[in-house]
C-alpha cells in the first residue's frame, strides 16, 4: 500500500513538474515567437524603408531628367528669338554666335544670384575679360608631376588667375542653369572655334590656349580631379568638347605634349552609353564614332 502511494506521490509530482514545465515552455516559445516577430517587422520595416527611399530618388531623377529637356521657347528666352542651337543642322553666322552670347548674359545679368554679386559692368564684361587672364597664365600639361609646387599650382590654377569671386560666380552659373548648360556650352565652343580665314575676333582664344585647356582636362592630375568635383553632365561635356579641340590640335600638327587621343575617345564612348539627362546626346555619340573611326579604334 505505502508503495502504491508513493508511485501515486511520484507520479503526482512529474505530473505537476510538466505541467509547470510545459507551461514555461509555453510562455518561453511565445515569447521567441514575439521576438521573432519583433525582429521581422524590424527588418521589413526597413527595407520597406530603403525601397521606398529608392523610389523616392527615381522619382526626384526622372523629374531632373524631364526638366533638363529644354524647350524651344527657353532657347529662345536665354540665346535670343533667333536661337539656332534649336536648329543644329543650320550653319552659323559668327554674328549669329556673338549674339547668342550677348542674349545669354544678358539673361545671367537678370538673376538673382548672378545681381548678388553686384558686377561692374554685368557678366558679359566679365566674360571678355575671363580668355584674356586665361590666355596670359596656362597651366602646366607637360611636367605637372615633376615637382609638388608645379602640382599644387596646377590644382590651384583658376583660383590662381581668376580671383574667389570669379570662381564662385561661375561655380553659381553652373549650379543654377544646368537646364541651358549643354546649350550654351555648344555656342561658347562654336565661337572659341570659329574659323574666320584672315579675319581676327576679338577676344578669341588662340588655338595654343585651346590645346592647353584641353590638355589640362584630359591629362594632368590637377584637371581631373576637377572635372571629378563636377556634376556628371559638366564633366562629360568638358571632355567632349576638349578631345574635339585636341582633334583640332593632331590636324594642325601641333600636339606639342604628344597626348595621346584614342583612350579619351574610347573611355567616353563608354562613358555616354549610361549617361541620361543629355538633350544632344545622338549628336555627340555620332561624332565620337567619327572620331573613333578616324583614330582606327577597334
Amino acid at each position: 500500500m505505502d508503495k502504491a502511494i508513493k508511485v501515486g506521490l511520484i507520479v503526482a509530482i512529474v505530473g505537476i513538474a510538466a505541467y509547470f514545465g510545459y507551461i514555461l515552455f509555453s510562455s518561453w516559445h511565445k515569447e521567441s515567437l514575439e521576438t521573432a516577430k519583433r525582429q521581422e517587422r524590424v527588418t521589413w520595416e526597413k527595407r520597406t524603408k530603403e525601397l521606398m527611399e529608392k523610389v523616392t530618388g527615381l522619382e526626384e531623377e526622372m523629374a531632373s531628367i524631364k526638366g533638363e529637356t529644354i524647350t524651344e521657347g527657353k532657347l529662345k528666352e536665354v540665346f535670343g528669338s533667333e536661337s539656332a542651337v534649336v536648329k543644329e543642322e543650320e550653319p552659323l553666322d559668327f554674328e549669329d554666335i556673338e549674339q547668342q552670347i550677348k542674349a545669354f548674359f544678358a539673361y545671367l545679368d537678370q538673376q538673382d544670384y548672378v545681381q548678388a554679386y553686384a558686377l561692374k559692368g554685368g557678366t558679359y564684361e566679365q566674360f571678355q575679360l575671363i580668355p584674356k587672364k586665361m590666355s596670359a597664365n596656362l597651366p602646366n600639361i607637360t611636367d605637372e608631376t615633376a615637382s609638388l609646387y608645379n602640382l599644387y599650382r596646377n590644382m590651384a590654377h583658376f583660383f590662381r588667375i581668376l580671383g574667389k569671386k570669379r570662381v564662385n560666380l561661375v561655380r553659381d552659373v553652373l549650379q543654377n542653369e544646368g537646364e541651358i548648360l549643354e546649350s550654351a556650352m555648344q555656342t561658347f565652343y562654336r565661337w572659341a572655334t570659329f574659323e574666320t580665314g584672315d579675319r581676327v575676333i576679338t577676344g578669341q582664344p588662340t588655338l595654343k590656349t585651346l590645346y592647353a585647356y584641353s590638355g589640362f582636362f584630359l591629362n594632368t592630375l590637377a584637371g581631373k580631379s576637377y572635372l571629378l568635383r563636377r556634376d556628371s553632365k559638366i564633366r562629360i561635356l568638358t571632355t567632349y568638347y576638349s578631345i574635339l579641340i585636341l582633334d583640332k590640335v593632331n590636324d594642325e600638327k601641333f600636339n606639342s605634349a604628344g597626348i595621346d587621343i584614342r583612350p579619351h575617345i574610347e573611355f567616353l564612348l563608354n562613358d555616354l552609353q549610361t549617361q541620361i539627362g543629355l538633350t544632344y546626346q545622338k549628336q555627340y555619340l555620332a561624332e565620337l564614332q567619327k572620331l573613333a573611326d578616324k583614330y582606327k579604334l577597334p
